[in-house]
């Protein structure tokens, strides 16, 4: 495992861990925020240029497709970050708005919020083994 990798995997899980008891804490902030960021354009976009620099960064710098499942994890993620950038930057915003609302985020917040969870923790733990 490189040291590249399990910093890697504790950045991101630990942000993850963080971010799901930030949204375990303030579900009403949190989906305010979401409607508000999917509500204006500008902060959409602005959104976008910093998913695909993150994801940019992140393929860049750690594009592992073996050695095991936690550099994959870490690759995927980066992939999926740069992909998530790039399509928030050239999707219609009138179709990202429709993508957002067909999550339905309000009602399938614990499983989102869970997710990132069982995520983080799991980058977590095996970042400080690995």
């Amino acid at each position: 495992m490189t040291p590249l990798t399990l910093y890697l995997a504790k950045l991101i899980g630990a942000t993850m861990l963080a971010v799901s008891l930030w949204m375990a804490a303030k579900k009403p902030l949190v989906l305010a925020l979401a409607k508000r960021v999917i509500g204006d354009e500008v902060f959409t976009a602005y959104i976008g240029v910093l998913r695909t620099c993150l994801g940019l960064a992140m393929v860049l710098g750690h594009d592992v497709w073996s050695g095991g499942a936690l550099p994959v994890i870490i690759t995927l993620i980066g992939w999926l970050e740069l992909l998530r950038g790039l399509l928030i930057l050239f999707l219609p915003h009138d179709r990202l708005v429709a993508i957002f609302e067909s999550m339905r985020l309000e009602k399938h917040y614990a499983a989102y919020a869970g997710g990132v969870c069982l995520v983080g923790v799991y980058l977590l733990i095996a970042g400080f083994i690995g």
